[in-house]
């Protein structure tokens, strides 16, 4: 006998998409200061904390992408799928 469980259904977004522009966002963020840090540290040739405070932005903002990766997986916001159609 087999018994069939009603799960309740993932949380849902009221606008799908919404989550996966947010993470476009944050990538977009994550280049900007990326290359920002690159612009610091050749103009300022290791004299001020720019090019510090611009790479600890990316790090912080990679770290804040990976969780936001991790939760939307666990609450069905996002599924991930692989390399087959």
């Amino acid at each position: 006998m087999t018994i069939a469980y009603n799960w309740p259904s993932p949380v849902t977004l009221k606008y799908p998409m919404l989550i996966k522009v947010i993470i476009v966002l944050i990538m977009l963020a994550i280049v900007y200061s990326l290359f920002s840090g690159l612009y610091f540290l050749v103009k300022d040739q290791g004299k001020s904390k720019r090019t510090v405070n611009s790479l600890s932005w990316r790090i912080g903002l990679s770290i804040g992408l990976f969780l936001l990766l991790i939760i939307a997986m666990a609450t069905g916001l996002i599924e991930p799928h692989g390399l087959r159609p």
